[in-house]
């Protein structure tokens, strides 16, 4: 289980998640957001096994070469990765030989990939477990089994012009009250990346703490404005 938050801004890419993997009952701390190259990151949700074997692929990609570039190898290297472990699956064997229980089949091995750069133009690139892909570049993207809480809390930011700083906080505050909530197996550390034209940055936990405390701050002013009475007034 796992959150994968993107969030375009004016003048770079934030990409934020939670710090928790889970493999049946057993939950460990891990890093989700990698880099792909000097110019690109990338993350994904799913099964682990699955993850780990695009992650291996993914490392003989030319380096530095643009999303672009790479994106149709990104999208034979997931559909490669997902036949090779369907191949491996006995259950596989066990579903009748019907294109309509396609969908079964994939959802045996499921996955989600989401890669973001800024140079040469920005962009967010979402590969499907299919090998397909799409770009997002104009709307926030999440992924993973609290993408529809994620959703949920940042309807009422949509159309809200945001550079990278106000994208970071307003991307810490999604991930920790999904996190709060405890229902989708996430959990702490929150990592969080920029990615601008003067390239890429994992905050360091200063960072971290500076933007827990301005989310404290954010959900105090909204406690705050419901006590004080002054909706009433207007």
């Amino acid at each position: 289980m796992t959150l994968i938050l993107v969030l375009p801004a004016q003048d770079g890419i934030v990409m934020a998640s939670d710090g928790q993997i889970t493999l049946g009952m057993v939950r460990w701390p891990g890093q989700k957001i990698q880099r792909l190259n000097n110019r690109c990151i990338w993350a994904a949700s799913g099964e682990l096994a699955l993850i780990q074997l695009v992650e291996e692929r993914l490392r003989t990609l030319p380096l530095d070469a643009p999303i672009p570039q790479l994106r149709n190898s990104i999208c034979q290297i997931t559909r490669q990765c997902v036949t090779e472990l369907l191949q491996l699956d006995f259950r596989t064997g066990f579903l009748p030989k019907d294109p309509n229980l396609l969908l079964q089949l994939l959802q045996l091995h499921p996955g989600d990939f989401v890669f973001a750069e800024v140079t040469p133009s920005p962009g967010v690139l979402h590969v499907l477990l299919n090998g397909t892909a799409e770009w997002i570049t104009d709307r926030p993207f999440a992924s993973g089994s609290g993408d529809m809480f994620a959703y949920a809390l940042l309807q009422k930011y949509q159309g809200l012009a945001l550079d990278v700083r106000r994208a970071s906080l307003l991307a810490y505050k999604v991930l920790e009250e999904a996190i709060a909530v405890g229902a989708y197996g996430l959990g702490p550390p929150i990592d969080l990346w920029q990615v601008t034209s003067g390239g890429i940055k994992q905050l360091g936990e200063s960072e971290r703490a500076a933007l827990e405390d301005a989310a404290r701050v954010l959900r105090e002013e909204e406690i705050n404005l419901l006590r004080s009475g002054s909706l009433e007034d207007n």
